[in-house]
């Protein structure tokens, strides 16, 4: 942040000089452990727009898996191939789901059909990729055979099948169409562990809610009953699939980690403490869980036998936040995470249990590096520039809709973020608390899809918002 403020404060500098300077700093996040645990993959900056990459656990320089001109916004491996991954890239302004392979193969679509595309994740056995497609008009839920390469949409089955079924993940009394489950959905996934169910996350009634998706009779159940406004993040099913831990402020005025019994719909809480959770994770065989709790703008690990909450030794890695990605590899030895440092470089970090340090995988590089060895824009043929152009524009239509949902007062905050003043000046400015602002900026961020400071500066600066000037 200091480093942001002096770029933002120095008169010499145009928005373009200070930008480039910014672009300079690439940052790591979202990692995903491969299926071996030989390999992470993860977004950055390091090739210009959000990219997918990877390299192996032991470091290395990162392999560029993508080259999407709109960037790209999540990337996994598929459970059963340690070489293969998907990704949800940016294009036209549409989330799309591609498939990707780290020996340079072009990326296969998907699926063409029109929309944005919900990523669920890939059943356990590595057959088949569920998603979700919305349109203008209406969601369906799809699932997309790896094997053959061919997708289909997951359809009530048809009378003569049965549709009274009895067992299953679902109950049917009371259950949901697809339609109205999904209407509102904000994120799918994950699958049950015995592939027969997929979690939703979405909005009813003025608030966030979580509903189970039964993959067999294509009905839903809601899980979570709206009574009173909360938010419910990062959704996690138990080794048996009985249980879904969910991070949610349900109930009371912090985040903290619930479990819902999934028959009976019971929730009740597992951790929660004084200060906020900003993430969580539960390892695969369900022992252990890892939580991130906010202090005074900074996170802290704490690492929790599930069963009985008792802490146990983990180390700590120098003083940040969680960027995005709070994840266990299979066998539950390493905790991965994209881990910001005050200076705000942004990397992807691991934690083993039973070493004395926290690793840094990869190296935000070049924050000091001198503006005059900053790249330049390439010479394009004078064909490129329409299409160059129409990418810009629907950049910009994109960025102007994500924008158009924000509330009067995070639109407030939003140019003092960008000008880089802390959380307190902003609420002495505005005349509020700091918790306040922070709760504000956090879901501003959130709703533009940035993940710090410099991502959020070049955003606002290709639609003509400047940075607050009034005095520090």
């Amino acid at each position: 942040m200091i480093a942001l403020a002096l770029l933002i404060a120095a008169p010499v500098e145009s928005p373009a000089a200070r930008l480039r300077h910014l672009d300079s700093m690439a940052t790591t996040w979202a990692p995903a452990p491969s299926p071996d645990g030989t390999r992470v993959a993860f977004l950055t900056t390091l090739f210009g727009a959000p990219q997918a990459a990877s390299t192996a656990v032991e470091g290395g320089y990162p392999l560029q898996l993508t080259d999407e001109p709109g960037g790209v916004l999540e990337v996994r491996y598929l459970p059963s191939e340690s070489r293969q991954l998907f990704v949800v890239a940016l294009r036209e302004g549409r989330k799309r789901l591609l498939l990707v392979d780290e020996d340079g193969t072009p990326p296969l679509e998907v699926d063409p059909t029109e929309g944005d595309q919900f990523p669920g994740g890939v059943t356990r056995d590595g057959k088949k990729l569920i998603y979700a497609v919305r349109d203008a008009t209406r969601i369906s839920l799809r699932g997309f055979a790896l094997d053959v390469k061919k997708s289909s949409e997951i359809v009530p089955p048809p009378p003569a099948a049965g549709t009274q079924r009895t067992t299953g993940p679902v109950p049917q009394q009371g259950s949901l169409t697809l339609e109205d489950a999904l209407s509102n959905l904000i994120s799918l996934g994950p699958i049950s562990p015995d592939n027969r169910a997929i979690v939703g996350l979405v909005r009813r009634s003025g608030s966030e809610a979580v509903v189970l998706v039964d993959l067999q009779s294509a009905r839903a159940e809601l899980l979570t009953p709206v009574e009173k406004p909360a938010r419910f993040r990062q959704p996690r099913f138990s080794p048996d699939g009985r249980t879904l831990y969910v991070l949610t402020d349900a109930g009371r005025d912090l985040l903290g980690v619930d479990a819902i019994n999934v028959r009976d719909r019971v929730r009740k809480t597992v951790y929660v403490a004084s200060a906020p959770i900003d993430a969580f994770a539960v390892s695969d065989d369900g022992h252990r869980l890892a939580v991130a709790l906010e202090s005074n703008g900074l996170d802290v690990f704490s690492l929790l036998d599930l069963s009985s909450l008792r802490s146990q030794p983990l180390a700590a890695p120098p003083a940040g936040a969680v960027a995005e990605g709070l994840i266990w590899d299979r066998p539950g030895e390493r905790l991965w995470f994209g881990w910001r440092l005050s200076d705000d470089n942004t990397d992807v970090w691991q934690l083993r249990l039973g070493r004395g340090t926290a690793i840094r995988l990869t190296r935000s590089p070049r924050p000091n590096l001198p503006r005059d060895a900053i790249s330049r824009p390439a010479l394009v043929k004078a064909g490129e520039i329409d299409e160059r152009n129409r990418l810009r524009h629907e950049e910009e239509r994109s960025i102007n809709e994500r924008l158009a949902t924000l509330t009067r007062r995070e639109r407030e905050v939003l140019p003092y973020v960008v000008a880089g003043r802390l959380n307190k000046q902003i609420a002495a400015t505005i005349g509020t608390v700091e918790k306040t602002v922070k709760v504000h900026r956090m879901r501003m961020m959130a709703k533009l899809g940035v993940r710090c400071v410099a991502d959020l500066v070049r955003l606002t600066e290709r639609v003509g918002i400047m940075p607050s000037q009034e005095p520090r």
